[in-house]
């Protein structure tokens, strides 16, 4: 069940999402660095792409925020925080 709105996303919840985010150099057809792309696998479809990893990383915190505020509109189930790390739902 998906947690009350006022509840999430929580600054913790957020850090623990980020701590779990992979952040990857994103490459043209002639190899030039264009970017960096940040996700999180346990929060499917939540990404961002950033002209630096430290903006990829911040876009998608509040990629994130969203996330989270529209699964609980949808009462879709949010990974919960467990010893620091988001966990998928069972």
């Amino acid at each position: 069940m998906a947690q009350a709105p006022s509840q999430l996303p929580s600054e913790e919840w957020l850090d623990a999402a980020l701590a779990g985010a992979t952040v990857e150099e994103v490459f043209d057809d002639d190899g030039s660095l264009t970017g960096w792309w940040a996700e999180n696998p346990d929060c499917l479809g939540a990404a961002a792409y950033g002209a630096t990893h430290e903006e990829a990383r911040t876009k998608l915190r509040e990629v994130l925020r969203g996330w989270v505020q529209l699964g609980q509109e949808l009462d879709h189930p949010i990974p919960s925080i467990r010893e620091g790390e988001i966990a998928a739902p069972a």
